[in-house]
């Protein structure tokens, strides 16, 4: 039992991991400004985001003439319609703050993706997918001056989902709600 004790908080230190500051200056915020950031993304084996797109998209225009370009549009849109929502709602709910993108409020948070496990759903096998981000926190007076820097590692989330917008969505909420109890947390 201490043995299945222990895996469970390695894992747990493996999700978020503070590597620069504290998180005090969060006491008693009601609301922080977020914005998002996916430069320099890497996604699953294929490395650099436009190799992955590229491989993709001619992967659907070789298979349906014609829907390279939408899928690509689509992965672009998933951002606004499914990761940052599914984020936000559960950072909030985990953390009472609540974050909006255009709020004039003290401190901003900044989600840098930085890795996207796309996971599959064929037939009857279905791959989690995952993420990986780097929260910077900023006074929004000081924009150059990092306050806080987490990272979190591997966060999985829907397996077993056809669409591949919503599978990586469901990494997203789950990273919202690891990082809003891990703010409640540390925030005191």
């Amino acid at each position: 039992m201490l043995l299945a004790g222990s895996m469970a908080a390695g894992t747990q230190l493996q999700a978020q991991d503070l590597v620069k500051g504290d998180l005090k200056f969060l006491k008693g915020v009601k609301e922080i400004t977020v914005t998002y950031n996916y430069d320099n993304l890497t996604v699953g084996k294929d490395g650099k985001e436009a190799t992955y797109i590229k491989r993709r998209k001619t992967e659907k225009e070789a298979k349906t003439p014609g829907t390279g370009v939408a899928w690509e549009e689509s992965w672009y849109n998933d951002r606004q319609v499914h990761y940052q929502p599914k984020f936000n709602e559960l950072f909030s709910k985990y953390s009472d703050i609540k974050v909006s993108e255009d709020s004039t409020a003290k401190y901003i948070m900044e989600v840098h993706t930085t890795f996207i496990e796309v996971g599959y759903s064929v037939a009857v096998a279905s791959g989690k997918a995952a993420v990986n981000l780097e929260i910077i926190f900023y006074d929004a007076a000081d924009k150059k001056k990092v306050l806080s820097k987490i990272m979190l590692n591997d966060i999985e989330g829907g397996k077993g989902i056809f669409a591949t917008g919503i599978r990586i969505g469901e990494a997203y909420a789950k990273a919202g709600k690891v990082l809003g109890k891990f703010v409640a947390k540390k925030a005191k």
